[in-house]
């Protein structure tokens, strides 16, 4: 099962799309991944607690963990999709989306 760990800014065009982005999260990694499930969750951090260069970010970081081992091609692929439904659903710029593919031992 894949599992998407999304960490969001308050109040951000993120945090008013969940929603969509857990729908369309899922339907990319079941086209990828047929017949295996993906879970989504988010955490909402409050203004304050994240910054880039000293100014209040406005990034996301997607973090995906997989049961399985993927090649490089395979995680550049799916990395370059998520981040194209995240810029597509927020219209944010690729420089405010960080998105990790790791593997994990499901046992």
């Amino acid at each position: 099962m894949g599992q998407f760990s999304c960490v969001i800014q308050e109040d951000s065009p993120a945090s008013r799309a969940v929603g969509e982005l857990e729908r369309r999260l899922a339907e990319l990694h079941e086209r990828h991944y047929p017949g295996d499930p993906a879970t989504c969750s988010f955490t909402e951090m409050a203004r304050g607690f994240m910054f880039t260069e000293g100014k209040q970010s406005t990034s996301s970081v997607i973090a995906c963990v997989m049961p399985w081992e993927t090649t490089l091609a395979d995680r550049e692929r799916y990395m370059r999709e998520v981040c194209d439904i995240w810029t597509e659903v927020t219209g944010c710029t690729d420089h405010e989306v960080v998105v990790a593919i790791s593997p994990i031992d499901p046992t």
